[in-house]
């Protein structure tokens, strides 16, 4: 009777290593995959906070028609890129908002600066150079 109960003991715990080893394996196949996904995440979030960034720029710019509509028409472009997980895509990603952040600094010291239409040119340049990486 113990060696039935034995034998029983050694199956439940045969089927169990089976079903967790099996767990383990799908795990790792999905971290693979779950990278990228987060890559593409993050990406998406940045491009959210890049619109986020050129709305309040366009409250700061309040008053100049000139840079208030080529900043909706930047946010416009700037709101529909998809999101990628390219390092060369990303990388043009961060200079885009890295010039954004010097764009803002620009507007809040003088909303009336030519230097920050230079400044816009340059993002829709990266914006450009953006799209080719994306269809590279």
């Amino acid at each position: 009777m113990v060696a039935v109960y034995i034998i029983v003991c050694v199956a439940v715990v045969a089927v169990s290593l089976y079903f967790l080893i099996r767990e383990v394996k799908a795990s790792k196949n999905e971290s693979g995959e779950g990278k990228e996904s987060q890559t593409v995440i993050l990406n998406k979030r940045q491009i959210e906070r890049s619109v986020q960034n050129i709305e309040s720029m366009i409250v700061l710019a309040d008053g100049n028609d000139t840079l208030t509509n080529k900043l909706v028409e930047l946010k416009d472009e700037i709101r529909f890129l998809n999101p990628s997980k390219n390092p060369k895509v990303k990388a043009a990603d961060e200079k885009i908002a890295n010039k954004l952040d010097d764009i803002k600094i620009e507007i809040s010291k003088d909303k009336d600066s030519e230097a920050i239409l230079r400044m816009i040119e340059e993002v829709e340049g990266f914006l450009s150079q953006r799209t080719k990486e994306m269809e590279a």
